[in-house]
């Protein structure tokens, strides 16, 4: 393919530079695409759609197209599609490969979705890419990224043309060695059972999130029905919110 030809493609994550799946995601993209990588400098987990606002970003040069820098993913994409730091148009932003799914409810506190998010409210077609380990949710090990990465630089243009402009892309998968199918998926509800537990004695306390075991319910067409069952679920999400209108039902005081 002629270099003319080629799309130019940003990767971003959540996981961070170093991040194994952003590595992996960028060696399959190479083969059809242009590459260029701006991620942040270490991991930006569940920072949802946070930009950086009360201080400055750095970012650092790691090579010929390679940066990072110290703010969030949604700052990634930002910086890369406003500044002239690349100097080129992009033809999509594709964000991950996520260490960890994000199926239904946690595309609200995802890192990885908010840079796909970001990329389709500044006009460029955003994909968000996340793998489930095979011990199942956010293990520390058994992610085999690259089945999933080549899913994802074969099926670049067909992902691409499902960004209308509304919508991001989310890729969705279970690690396996190989996919032989990939599903439309609707979004499932995942609850964490969030609690915060408190140490020290007031009017010091120090509070920490923690978690029971993770709840899942939804259709049997959602993601994670999806890709539990070794399929690659594919969810279209609107980018902006999706606001219902109401005629009636309420009665404000003034």
């Amino acid at each position: 393919m002629s270099d003319l030809l080629r799309k130019k493609i940003l990767v971003t994550n959540d996981d961070g530079i170093d991040g194994e799946g952003l590595r992996v995601l960028v060696e399959s993209l190479k083969t059809v695409c242009d590459v260029y990588i701006l991620a942040p400098d270490s991991n930006r987990s569940a920072v949802s759609s946070k930009i950086t606002m009360d201080r400055r970003v750095s970012y650092h040069r790691h090579g010929d197209g390679v940066y990072s820098c110290s703010g969030m993913p949604a700052d990634c994409v930002i910086s890369a599609l406003t500044s002239p730091l690349f100097g080129c148009r992009f033809d999509a932003v594709v964000s991950g490969i996520n260490a960890g799914p994000n199926m239904g409810t946690d595309v609200i506190y995802s890192g990885t979705c908010a840079a796909a998010r970001q990329a389709v409210l500044m006009g460029v077609p955003g994909i968000a890419v996340s793998l489930e380990s095979e011990f199942f949710d956010y293990a520390r090990n058994g992610y085999n990224f690259k089945p999933l990465a080549d899913f994802t630089a074969k099926n670049l243009d067909a992902l691409i043309s499902l960004c209308t402009g509304e919508v991001f892309v989310s890729l969705n998968a279970t690690s396996a060695d190989t996919y032989t199918e990939a599903v439309f998926a609707s979004g499932c509800v995942r609850d964490y059972g969030d609690r915060v537990e408190f140490e020290g004695e007031e009017p010091e306390l120090t509070g920490f999130c923690t978690t029971d075991k993770i709840s899942v319910t939804g259709e049997s067409d959602c993601d994670y029905n999806i890709a539990r069952s070794g399929k690659i679920a594919v969810s279209l999400i609107y980018a902006e919110p999706v606001l219902k209108k109401m005629n009636g039902g309420a009665n404000f005081t003034f």
